[in-house]
């Protein structure tokens, strides 16, 4: 398996037995995802471990989507979990709690998957590289239907159909949870984020409103 057949799999797939049947391959060219497999992540809005989760995320994307990155940053948007992980113990129940992991998972993608991808053959451009760091390290950013938002995304660099694509990847993210309500909340902002709503603040940013 090579890094386009696996995005194409990733693209393609409508249920996690799709990806899940060549997580060997996975493994093979993308070794850092080992440490997802049966990662309990003991946390009261997850129902699965954190290599299902990440599945679930990528099936959860629409599948017409023009970035091929935003597919692989779905599969490795949590993969810093396992070392961002602190204890968390009330009235006798483990919630385990998992600070800063965007942003871990940004560093392993950046100093670990994308060079070994890189050292192995595969072509990922720096576009590539930055579009698929972006949707990794934002991938839990909260956000409100304010302006702000929207701008301090544009300040970091994104276009505003990649911040369309990072709300597209939050929704998928929040499906793959359990439905409580602040989980539910998130979805609701993030769905109208991915849509014309951007484009109108965006339009309003410009018009220096």
């Amino acid at each position: 398996m090579d890094l386009r057949e696996l995005i194409k799999i990733l693209r393609n797939a409508t249920e996690v037995e799709g990806i899940d049947k060549y997580k060997d391959e996975i493994m093979m060219l993308i070794p850092e995802t080992k440490i997802m497999m049966n990662f309990d992540q003991q946390n009261y809005a997850h129902q699965y471990d954190l290599w299902e989760h990440s599945l679930q995320t990528v099936v959860g994307l629409p599948k017409d989507m023009k970035d091929d990155m935003i597919y692989l940053a779905a599969l490795l948007h949590d993969i810093g979990k396992p070392d961002c992980q602190s204890y968390d113990e009330r009235d006798g129940r483990i919630n385990m709690h998992y600070y800063g992991h965007p942003k871990r998972s940004m560093e392993i993608t950046r100093d670990g998957i994308i060079p070994g991808l890189i050292a192995s053959g595969e072509k990922l451009t720096e576009d590539e590289q930055r579009r698929l760091l972006y949707y990794v390290e934002y991938h839990d950013d909260r956000v409100s239907l304010r302006m702000k938002h929207l701008r301090r995304h544009l300040n970091l660099g994104a276009s505003v159909a990649e911040f369309q694509n990072l709300m597209k990847l939050q929704v998928a993210d929040a499906k793959a949870h359990i439905m409580i309500p602040i989980v539910q909340q998130r979805i609701e902002i993030c769905e109208k984020l991915s849509g014309e709503y951007a484009e109108e603040l965006y339009k309003d940013i410009l018009s220096g409103k």
